[in-house]
């Protein structure tokens, strides 16, 4: 009986708004009740397709018509140049008459600066005006203002798909208060393609101290420096269809400077997958692209859905992995031989030793690659386009026990009478839920009825042992309330924190029914939240972190339509209790975001940004009030992190520092001579460094920096005013030393302490102390044996 009641006490609250001024904005002739006479104060009206008309009104005597029945668009009507503030939460709202229509009107807004500039993207307004007639009805528009806005400006008109006479009146725009979380100078910025599931990339590639931001988009990789300028070299044209799947990152070569991989589907059928791997200057990595099979039984081209950099083999360097869409389901026999679909390669691109590459069902979801079983190997599991789960060891060859068949309620069964769990578009995660040293395999898939029922009923969530045995509690699959749409699923990706502090992992998932679960290890649900309330909408893989400073845990997602493609798609903050964080969702342009948000300091500012690509190919930056804090950020982007591992590193396993030190190499050096400072940067942690560390050191009176001499094997150094400095990210070291010389000028006996300052960005900051003896003399006591 609980489970209901909190259900509905978190809908309860769901749409409740944030207080806003609602303070209306001058909107000039916004009921066209005079003749529009153009100029920035009224309508632009144009010379053909608008009526001014008398007959038929909202309020007052006039509204404009508009109507098309075949050939090219309408011409546009524009509004007069209505004042906003920038940084602002606005809601535009018109009334609207139908008749005999049969599609939606096409209502933008643009956002323009004090110079009359654009900036921003078009806003559409979601107009559902179904078939046929409709009597006066309002439709609001609700967005945010961009920094430099100074006035926005309407367009209507009627696209080619639409027909119909459509009737406007009575426009306002309402003012809020200013927007808690402001877009970012410079965004959003438009990538080259369509987005699908690549969550936007934060990462120093080029080892030079500043962030980059790529994203997969159409058959391209663009990329960006921290404002939104386009770097050299880029967008990286694959002369593929499109990149579908993450980009995964990482240092393959030991150069400490981030290579970039990408899977590709192709234009034809029977043409051929690929991966591609360049380096960060563009440039194609030795061995790349590889092509992969395609089934020749199907009539699709081969795709690759999943990326995945991960150490299969165990000696210490990093291999690439694939999922592809490859299927056998048309396999009958010796004739028809298995298409493989699972790759491992080396970074040289020769194939990894063993089973691989492996096939079966298509992969459509993702692959997530972790130590299942606890051998210190990364172990490989993925879903496919059937009822049956796989687990992989490095090797290529299934782990015992696997792969497993997935019913509702256990995990054998009768195909032709019991209900499936199918993994069509499942991304299978990896975490130790209740830190007892096993790791569990969850996984969210779909509902299908037995034998030949393809229909989609519902999702189901599974959580699995090692061994492919039900954890307890999850002996029946945990189910959603149906399915809206059966069109441009979503990959139910689930996301893992400790949400509530207990010590224990929560799963947060989102499910075809429009709806945010967060479950208990258990199986207890924490909350369930109905983001769609009733609109057509699924859900992007969720990220965790605190994006608000209060030292707790929120979840963000992104949601779009994938029916009409322009219902109110926004960008969604939870609190960890699920419940709506003020101010969201974020408005963002339609159809919406099907790719996981990303959680990063861009800037290097020391703030958070929040960063969404819209599927038509937008990207969104958000300022937050939160300080950039990556231990308070358990799953920052999709797949947990940018090798796409979808592995969840539990606390033990984090960064530390602690054993970091500082020591010369000469400890009693006399004036004139020269002696070398060691700083040795030690991580101790099980889990990589992937932040930027910074130190700082100022020499003490009585020695002077040799010009020059500091160096270190990755980062930035900076040497000049006597003030040393060095930034870097360790990435997989697990140590490195950052050295320099000194010479000692003082002509007294004295110990000289000598203190680096290391910003750790996570913990603070921590400091380590040298000594030298100058003019010291080295002496020896003799040895006494005691009687």
């Amino acid at each position: 009986m609980s489970r209901p009641l909190l259900t509905l006490t978190l809908l309860a609250s769901l749409w409740g708004t944030r207080p806003t001024k609602t303070a209306p904005v001058p909107f000039a002739n916004s009921g066209f009740e005079t003749f529009p006479a153009g100029g920035p104060d009224d309508w632009d009206w144009p010379s053909d397709d608008w009526v001014w008309d008398g007959s038929v009104a909202h309020g007052g005597a006039h509204s404009a018509r508009v109507s098309r029945s075949s050939g090219s668009a309408t011409a546009s009507l524009w509004s007069p140049h209505v004042p906003v503030q920038p940084s602002t939460a606005c809601t535009l709202t018109y009334w609207l008459h139908t008749q005999n229509a049969t599609a939606l009107p096409s209502v933008n807004v643009h956002q323009y600066t004090s110079a009359g500039t654009q900036t921003g993207p078009r806003l559409k307004s979601h107009v559902d005006v179904g078939d046929g007639t409709n009597d006066w009805f309002p439709v609001k528009l609700r967005f945010q203002t961009m920094p430099d806005a100074d006035y926005i400006r309407v367009r209507l008109f009627l696209w080619t798909g639409t027909t119909g006479t459509f009737r406007f009146d009575d426009f306002a725009l309402d003012e809020g208060l200013p927007a808690l979380y402001p877009l970012q100078s410079g965004f959003p910025l438009a990538a080259s393609g369509w987005i699908r599931f690549a969550s936007p990339v934060v990462a120093d590639i080029d080892n030079d101290s500043d962030n980059e931001l790529l994203i997969g988009a159409g058959g391209s990789v663009d990329g960006w420096d921290d404002s939104g300028a386009v770097l050299p070299g880029f967008p990286l044209v694959t002369g593929d269809r499109r990149i579908v799947g993450q980009l995964a990152l990482a240092d393959l070569d030991g150069d400490h400077d981030l290579e970039i991989a990408a899977g590709t589907k192709t234009s034809v059928a029977g043409s051929r997958g690929r991966v591609f791997v360049w380096h960060h200057t563009g440039a194609i990595f030795g061995g790349w692209p590889q092509s992969v099979a395609w089934c020749q039984y199907a009539a699709d081209p081969s795709e690759v859905r999943s990326v995945v950099l991960t150490d299969v083999d165990g000696d210490g360097d990093l291999e690439v992995l694939a999922g592809t869409t490859n299927g056998a389901a048309n396999y009958s026999g010796p004739d028809r031989p298995t298409t493989p679909n699972l790759y491992a390669w080396h970074a040289d691109g020769t194939l990894v030793a063993g089973g691989w590459p492996t096939g079966t069902a298509a992969i459509y979801g993702a692959v997530a690659a972790g130590d299942l079983t606890g051998d210190g190997i990364a172990d490989v599991v993925t879903g496919r386009d059937h009822h049956y789960l796989y687990a992989y060891a490095g090797s290529g060859f299934p782990l015992p026990g696997w792969p497993i068949s997935t019913y509702l309620n256990a995990n054998d069964g009768n195909w032709h009478t019991d209900v499936r769990v199918v993994h069509t578009n499942s991304a299978p995660v990896i975490a130790d839920l209740d830190g007892d040293g096993t790791m569990e395999y969850i996984v969210a898939g779909n509902v299908n009825g037995p034998g030949s029922e393809f229909t989609i009923r519902n999702s189901g969530v599974l959580v699995l042992e090692p061994d492919g045995t039900r954890r307890p509690g999850w002996e029946t699959a945990a189910l959603g309330n149906g399915v809206l749409f059966d069109e441009f699923l979503p990959q139910q990706a689930p996301a893992i924190a400790d949400l509530d502090q207990d010590g224990q992992l929560e799963i947060v998932v989102a499910t075809y029914d429009g709806w945010i679960r967060a479950y208990k290890p258990d199986q207890s649900l924490l909350w369930a939240l109905n983001y769609a309330q009733g609109a057509v909408l699924f859900a992007s893989e969720p990220v965790i972190g605190d994006i608000d400073g209060d030292q707790a845990l929120e979840i963000v997602f992104g949601t779009y339509d994938p029916a009409s493609g322009d219902g109110p798609a926004g960008l969604w903050g939870l609190e960890a209790d699920g419940t709506r964080i003020s101010g969201f969702p974020l408005p963002v342009g339609t159809p919406g975001i099907r790719a996981a948000p990303t959680l990063a300091d861009l800037d290097d500012d020391g703030d958070l940004e929040i960063l969404a690509a819209t599927w038509t190919g937008q990207i969104f930056v958000w300022d937050t009030p939160a300080p950039y804090d990556p231990s308070r950020l358990p799953w920052p982007t999709g797949r947990h992190d940018l090798r796409r591992s979808a592995t969840f590193v539990g606390v033990g396993s984090e960064p530390d520092l602690s054993a970091s030190r500082k020591f010369a190499t000469r400890i009693a050096p006399r004036q004139g001579e020269t002696t070398t400072f060691v700083i040795r940067l030690h991580n101790v942690g099980g889990a990589p460094l992937t932040h930027t560390l910074r130190l700082t050191d100022t020499l003490p009176a009585g020695m002077a920096y040799v010009p020059r001499s500091l160096t270190a094997p990755l980062g930035v150094i900076n040497d000049t005013g006597g003030l040393l400095r060095w930034s870097g990210v360790m990435s997989n070291a697990p140590m490195i030393d950052i050295t320099y010389a000194v010479t000692i000028t003082t002509g007294a006996t004295a110990l000289l302490t000598n203190t680096v300052t290391i910003d750790t960005a996570t913990d603070g900051l921590i400091t380590r102390t040298g000594y030298v003896f100058a003019n010291g003399c080295s002496s020896y006591l003799p040895l006494i044996a005691k009687k």
